[in-house]
Order: C-alpha cells, then sequence, then structure tokens
C-alpha cells in the first residue's frame, strides 16, 4: 500500500468519529440540549403545524413570553415569543409563521426596552439552528452594513459554519454533560408544558426579586441599528398583512425602576411612539410598567402571579381602547 493511499485511509477512520457526533448533534438536540432550546423547537414547530388555529398572536422575547397568559388574554390567543430572541429572530418567526400560516388578526409586540441595545444571545441562536441558512447570511450581510459588533465580528463566517455543521466543538461539552439523551424527558415534559400553557413559559418562580435589570445601565437609548432594521421590518410586514397590531411594554420591578435613567426612557418612549405613528391605526403603549418587586419570579421576569396581573392589565387596556378585531 502506497503512502498516499494509507494516509487518505487513516483520514477517513480519523473521520468517521466526528462525523458520527455531527449527525447526533443534528438528530438529537431535544435529547442533550438544555430547556432554553425547547421554546425555540416549540415555535418552530408550531410555525409550520400551529397547536391552535390562533386569532392573536403574542410576539416578542423572554419577558412577552413570560407576562401574557393567552388563557387569561383573549379567546383564540397564543404566545410565540421565545426566550433570548430580539427583533431580529422574531422577524424571521413571524415571517415563517404567516407563510405557513397565514396572517392572524391580531398580533401584541412585547420587547425588552434593552433588546433594542444589546444583542446579548446571538451566539445561541446560532447554537440552536433556528434560522435557516439563507436568514443567517442574510442578516451577516446587514450587520456588515450597520457595523454591528456582534452579528459581524471578526471570525464569524467560519463561527457560522461551525454551528451549522454541529462540529463537536461546539456541542460535545453540552452532549457529554446530557450523556447524549440525558435531557430528553425533561424537555419534552417542558414542551408539553408550553403549549398546555398556549405558549405562555415561566422564567422565574421566585416570590420577588430586588435585582436590577440591564435597562438600568443604559443611560440614553442607544439603540442597535440591526435590530432597530428588523423591528421596523417586523412591524412593517404585519401591517402589510392587515394584522391589527398592539405595541405593549413589559413591566420592570420597582428595584429597576427606582434607577433608570431619564435619557433612557425618554429616548425609548420616543421611539416606539414614532414608530406606532407611521400606521395610523396603530395602538402603542409608550411607558414602561412598574410592579412591585414580589411580582417578580427573577430580576428580568414576572413571576407568575405578576403575569396574571399583567395580562389582566392589558385585557382592560385592550377592551377599553376597542382593540380587537
Amino acid at each position: 500500500m502506497n503512502k498516499k493511499l494509507k494516509l487518505f485511509i487513516n483520514l477517513i477512520l480519523v473521520s468517521i468519529p466526528l462525523i458520527v457526533l455531527c449527525v447526533l448533534a443534528y438528530v438529537l438536540p431535544m435529547s442533550y440540549m438544555t430547556v432554553e432550546y425547547v421554546m425555540w423547537n416549540e415555535e418552530f414547530k408550531n410555525s409550520e403545524d400551529p397547536y391552535i388555529d390562533a386569532d392573536t398572536l403574542i410576539i416578542g422575547d423572554s419577558r412577552a413570553k413570560s407576562s401574557i397568559l393567552p388563557a387569561l388574554f383573549h379567546e383564540d390567543t397564543y404566545n410565540i415569543a421565545i426566550g433570548g430572541a430580539t427583533p431580529i429572530e422574531m422577524f424571521y418567526a413571524v415571517e415563517n409563521y404567516i407563510e405557513h400560516n397565514g396572517a392572524p388578526k391580531n398580533a401584541v409586540v412585547v420587547f425588552a426596552p434593552y433588546h433594542f441595545c444589546d444583542i446579548d444571545n446571538w451566539d445561541q441562536t446560532l447554537y440552536f439552528n433556528f434560522l435557516s441558512p439563507d436568514e443567517v447570511a442574510e442578516i451577516y450581510l446587514k450587520g456588515r452594513d450597520t457595523h454591528d459588533p456582534i452579528v459581524a465580528s471578526k471570525g464569524r463566517i467560519p463561527d457560522m459554519l461551525s454551528y451549522r455543521l454541529r462540529i463537536p466543538s461546539k456541542y460535545l461539552a453540552q452532549m457529554y454533560e446530557s450523556k447524549f439523551v440525558g435531557r430528553k424527558a425533561e424537555n419534552l415534559a417542558k414542551f408539553d408544558s408550553i403549549r398546555k400553557d398556549l405558549g405562555y413559559c415561566e422564567f422565574g418562580s421566585a416570590d420577588g426579586d430586588d435585582g436590577y435589570t440591564y435597562e438600568v445601565q443604559h443611560e440614553t437609548f442607544d439603540y442597535s441599528p440591526l435590530v432597530v432594521y428588523y423591528y421596523e421590518r417586523l412591524i412593517a410586514m404585519l401591517d402589510e398583512n392587515g394584522v391589527n397590531v398592539l405595541i405593549a411594554q413589559p413591566p420592570l420591578n420597582q428595584a429597576s425602576g427606582d434607577r433608570l435613567h431619564d435619557g433612557f426612557v425618554d429616548g425609548y418612549r420616543e421611539y416606539m411612539e414614532d414608530v406606532a405613528s407611521r400606521y395610523p391605526d396603530m395602538k402603542v403603549i409608550s411607558g414602561i410598567p412598574i410592579y412591585p418587586n414580589s411580582l417578580f419570579g427573577d430580576s428580568i421576569h414576572v413571576n407568575r402571579r405578576g403575569a396574571e396581573v399583567y395580562t389582566e392589565e392589558l385585557k382592560k387596556y385592550t377592551e377599553a381602547e376597542g382593540f380587537w378585531k
């Protein structure tokens, strides 16, 4: 056997375990991923085959996911918000939902104010492979145009390819920690729980929290051009599809409310009102609600009791304003 052939065979033999690990990472995500993955997986499946035929969608991030209980809000409502998502991911999530199922009659759009400033979970988005390669490429190119320091950071292209190919260096540690299939039962139970609650998911379950949230770190509304671009595309897409839209704000705890900078609050409110003003029939709640610390399960998210309070408050607002279509 000549040396070249021997080298080729050795390369094949060495590659086999790596290929097997890549395949396992691809086919077994619900078996080894942490529980955060379940929300992304549930929303992806729901976009292709909805759990219910919803007239109203709750759209947003983890604060939307944990703040609005569809069963208490309005009939035929489903919460498709995703923990860790920004308007970037949710634009494509809603676009895919509409493509597969048509547009809902109504939508309530709720994002944490800081998610307009900080793209803090982009690696998680790539890790979960929620977006298609075309979508990731489009976001990356727009990120370069806007000089985004996270999405278009140096070395991001090989990073994106590593996630897409499920390279073991990205996934093996979590697979090993879970013994490959150790989280399957827990994740499937969480999936069923989210569907039972019509998309609602509790993040923090404590009986109160007086910690500070990320908004207190911003003295001005120093928004990300990339996030704002996708937020405005999301709102425009809903309007183009004839969706009746309410833009609302999730509550902050009193501890954080006391430390908010006026420059950030004023800038954020003005931006929300400016976006809504472009659409004559669109309603907006631009003020950030401040709730007692006792209604928070952690420093960022309301507990279930807080969700009940916020859902009831939002329900009364929509009824008083004649929102429903």
